[in-house]
């Protein structure tokens, strides 16, 4: 029996799991944690291109990260999925300049420069606060408060309201202006400019309905108010079938404007068919409704494969700051699991900040403690993604292509010189210049710090990348990767240790609370669980902030299969601004480990 065969058997046992797949027409299906949300969309989509999708079309199935968009081509192949024309995996920007702005932008006048050049962060900063100069803004405003405010102001047929500020506003407006007038686009700018030209433009939508008559969107309560409008005016003003999958109670992203009316207001349409997916295939029951009860909505979903086990909840009180919860982990928590048997990659830590993750990770260091941090200094683009694979390959051949690694390379160089070979003997050369590279580096593997710098100046990285519109900020991020590599956790890393940087295994895992979502352990550490530390001072008076940290705080529990540990300081040293000191402040449990205390705690 093939994998797809073993796949499609085991969701029939799930009538719900069943519905998704054989459904015929649009579909909203709300996913909670652990009920098989990926395996039902890479079903569908092998279902949609084998049944329903005859070449030249295709379908687009649309990320929010490229680690989402690996994972959907990865999982695909498993189940059999051969490459053809007119398939699009990717994230919602690259599918708004692949197949929007780049082909249909120079159709219209919108005032974008052509081709396509991406804002670089630094510039950003320099436009945005020339804004705030010249319009006499003396209030500090982050930029994530604009982008938000630009992002509401989408017209379209979505009912869903929004509030308003004339401030930020006036910002945007004069923020966009001088992005576009000084060549360039921005993020924010991509989805908005693509869905104006999509929502005014009847020839363009006629295109991309018949090139992709069917759109696969993960994650829709992600999805900002202008993604929203993209996928509701080709939805409605075209033949386009949506399968789209969320989950509203999964909708922490607030910051940027997304918020869960979006998908609930697609999911209660009349035109299109509505599933809930019910059962969880990843928690122990008391888990399950552990996270509901600090969401305050009762879900009613069931455990499938671990109702039997009892879950174990812990309290655990520490004195004195974020420092001492440090210590006790270190020193108490890890030992137990070990103790119990429990691998390390089966535990994560769950911290408020970047900040508080690094301290942990230095705490680890410590102790001889191996961990991964799920969020660096540096981004892993698709370029430090290539490096972690080239240190792959000089490594062990047998676990990495030469030939793939040398493709991203190929098409890299060809994009930013804007040219194509001459003769298949260029290629040739090209190839080979790569292969003599990587072979000499391997002098330089023990040492990570050493191994990259040879790397970017054998390739002459700098030069290609430095002004690069493709991925201006690149060179940025491989500063920071340096800096990281040369002087912070990875300074006694070989390229061995490198090549797993994204593969935790044999880790304790340190993330953020919002960067935990999608992931899975079997224990969860959640640290800094104090009153108006979480939920924030900042929710008291203001009721969707409220409902968002209990979002997330779902987020958090539902990590975790069985044992989840909730950890509280009585005391904090903070800077007090009024006397410019430091003074010890009081604080007192989280109504978040209050409320499972009263519920699981078997030792009170």
């Amino acid at each position: 029996m093939s994998y797809y065969a073993k796949m499609l058997e085991r969701i029939s046992a799930d009538p719900l799991q069943k519905t998704a797949y054989d459904t015929e027409d649009s579909t909203v299906v709300i996913a909670g944690p652990g009920s098989g949300k990926t395996t039902i969309l890479t079903l569908k989509i092998m279902k949609l291109l084998n049944n329903h999708i005859t070449e030249p079309q295709g379908l687009a199935c649309l990320t929010f990260s490229k680690e989402a968009a690996r994972e959907f081509e990865d999982r695909l192949k498993k189940l059999g999925y051969v490459e053809r024309r007119n398939v699009f995996l990717g994230t919602v920007h690259s599918f708004c300049i692949s197949e929007i702005l780049s082909n249909f932008a120079e159709l219209y006048d919108y005032g974008v420069t052509l081709p396509i050049k991406v804002l670089p962060k630094k510039l950003e900063k320099q436009i945005y606060n020339s804004v705030l100069k010249d319009l006499g803004i003396k209030k500090k405003i982050k930029k994530e408060a604009i982008d938000k405010e630009r992002a509401l102001h989408i017209q379209g047929v979505s009912k869903v309201p929004v509030a308003s500020d004339a401030t930020a506003h006036a910002i945007a407006v004069e923020y966009e202006k001088r992005v576009l007038s000084a060549g360039y686009i921005d993020y924010q700018g991509i989805i908005i400019l693509s869905t104006k030209i999509l929502q005014e433009h009847e020839y363009v939508r006629k295109c991309i309905s018949a090139k992709y008559p069917w759109l696969v969107i993960d994650e829709y309560q992600d999805l900002g108010r202008p993604l929203h409008e993209m996928v509701m005016s080709l939805f409605t003003k075209t033949d386009i079938k949506i399968f789209a999958v969320g989950d509203p109670d999964q909708s922490i992203y607030g910051f940027s404007g997304a918020i869960p009316d979006y998908l609930m207001e697609l999911y209660n349409r009349e035109d299109t068919i509505s599933v809930e997916l019910k059962n969880n295939y990843r928690s122990n029951q008391d888990i399950i409704d552990g996270s509901e009860i600090v969401l305050n909505l009762p879900r009613h979903y069931h455990a499938m494969t671990r109702e039997d086990e009892e879950a174990e909840y812990r309290f655990i009180s520490c004195n004195n700051g974020l420092e001492e919860q440090f210590d006790f982990f270190a020193k108490k928590i890890v030992p137990e699991c070990i103790e119990k048997e429990i691998p390390l990659e089966e535990i994560a830590v769950l911290l408020s900040s970047n900040d508080s993750c690094k301290d942990l990770g230095l705490k680890c260091i410590e102790h001889n403690i191996p961990y991964y941090i799920s969020r660096h200094n540096f981004e892993r683009t698709d370029f430090v993604k290539w490096l972690e694979e080239c240190s792959v390959w000089i490594n062990n051949k047998e676990k990495a292509s030469f030939d793939d690694i040398f493709q991203y390379w190929e098409t890299l160089v060809l994009q930013h010189q804007n040219t194509k070979y001459k003769s298949e003997n260029d290629r040739l050369k090209m190839k080979n210049q790569l292969l003599c590279v990587l072979q000499d580096s391997i002098a330089f593997k023990d040492e990570l710090n050493e191994w990259i710098k040879y790397i970017l100046s054998e390739l002459r990285i700098k030069d290609l990348l430095i002004d690069s519109d493709i991925i201006p900020d690149e060179w940025e991020n491989l500063k920071s990767l340096l800096e990281e590599v040369a002087e912070d956790k990875y300074s006694d890393f070989d390229t061995n240790k490198f090549s797993k940087i994204g593969k935790p295994d044999n880790q304790i895992t340190i993330s953020t609370r919002h960067s935990s979502k999608g992931l899975e352990f079997e224990v969860v550490i959640m640290m800094g669980m104090e009153e108006r530390h979480f939920p924030g001072w900042w929710t008291d008076n203001d009721p969707e902030a409220l409902r968002e940290s209990n979002r997330i705080c779902f987020v958090c529990v539902s990590r975790a299969k069985r044992v989840c540990i909730l950890m509280h300081s009585n005391y904090y040293n903070e800077m007090d601004y009024r006397y410019n000191e430091i003074r010890c402040k009081r604080y007192y449990p989280s109504r978040y480990l209050l409320q499972l205390k009263q519920k699981f705690d078997r030792h009170p």
